[in-house]
């Protein structure tokens, strides 16, 4: 809480553990973590769609090798991973530092 100082830990945003905290915390922990979650999925979708693009530019070959196995093998949709799925999958093809931009932006946003 901003005005009685409760230390919240990074961990339980991203696994949703939020049930030790009071309500007005809980709150917030549940935005945070959803602003979180929508910033890294986009971040993840732009990332693909610019490395699917590259490839269409550099050979038709390649981008329909990528494409046929998300057809044919599907992908599991970013909606249904957990918060730390989706923070391992941006720290692979981002940084830490990346990483801290979006955690700065969300703390501007609430």
């Amino acid at each position: 809480m901003i005005g009685d100082v409760t230390l919240l830990k990074i961990e339980d945003i991203i696994s949703g553990n939020y049930s030790e905290y009071p309500e007005e915390i809980q709150k917030y922990m549940k935005n945070y973590s959803e602003l979180l979650r929508e910033k890294i999925k986009a971040e993840l979708v732009k990332s693909k769609a610019d490395k699917m693009l590259k490839d269409i530019n550099k050979s038709n070959e390649t981008f329909i090798a990528v494409l046929s196995e998300i057809l044919e093998n599907g992908t599991k949709g970013y909606n249904k991973m957990s918060t730390k799925t989706l923070i391992d999958m941006y720290l692979n093809i981002k940084s830490p530092e990346d990483f801290a931009v979006i955690l700065e932006s969300i703390n501007n946003e609430i």
